[in-house]
């Protein structure tokens, strides 16, 4: 059995239609490297960790080496890889008048990045994963607004962080009634002004916020 919430959409998303909400899967855990390679073996015990480490790694290697070649990996039953490109350069003015006047193409883009790797799953694997399981939602989720505005949900922070020396995100969320996505994204908008009062310290599962 596996758990699931209700989600928010934030305003501005889905076709900008406010308070949609969404079911997504409830994380438990992330598995590092070397968790896999041990669930890997776990379940084909034929196979060494050692070896499922080097065709791990030989993998990554095939897929740096060749998706810039433009080559595609298609991995049966799991998915397919490629590459997502984005252009490197900013644009001229001369480039945004062309553009705007619509009387040439922008062709003054001439260098171009990698911005990530794309994989889209095969769809015998979602159906044998809906196949072999049912899920259910986390007791107690519900989907609700803050009661405060910004503003007092900024000061209600401050004043956890003079009690208390520093805040969670979890604090953070459960003090104001929100969602872990819209308290990390508040918090992250504190932490880059520089008038909030409000300061990142840390990072990952130990990051925390204190007052500057």
């Amino acid at each position: 059995m596996a758990n699931y919430v209700i989600k928010e959409m934030p305003a501005g998303m889905g076709n900008g239609k406010k308070g949609r909400i969404f079911p997504k899967m409830q994380v438990y855990t992330e598995f590092d490297y070397d968790k896999v390679v041990e669930l890997i073996h776990t379940n084909s015990p034929a196979f060494s960790q050692a070896t499922i480490r080097g065709v791990l790694d030989t993998f990554g290697v095939v897929l740096k080496n060749y998706l810039p070649m433009g080559h595609t990996m298609k991995i049966d039953n799991l998915g397919v890889f490629s590459l997502a490109l984005e252009f490197a350069d900013e644009m001229t003015e001369k480039d945004a008048q062309l553009g705007a006047q619509d009387t040439a193409p922008k062709t003054n883009y001439r260098h171009v990045k990698v911005k990530g790797v794309n994989f889209k799953v095969d769809k015998k694997l979602i159906k044998e994963i809906n196949r072999e399981n049912s899920f259910e939602r986390v007791s107690g989720n519900t989907v609700s607004r803050s009661p405060y505005s910004i503003e007092e949900r900024q000061q209600r922070a401050v004043q956890h962080i003079d009690k208390h020396g520093f805040i969670t995100l979890q604090d953070y969320a459960n003090l104001n009634r929100l969602s872990r996505s819209s308290a990390s994204r508040e918090l992250s908008r504190f932490a880059s002004d520089s008038a909030s009062g409000i300061q990142a310290k840390g990072a990952g599962s130990h990051k925390v916020w204190v007052c500057k």
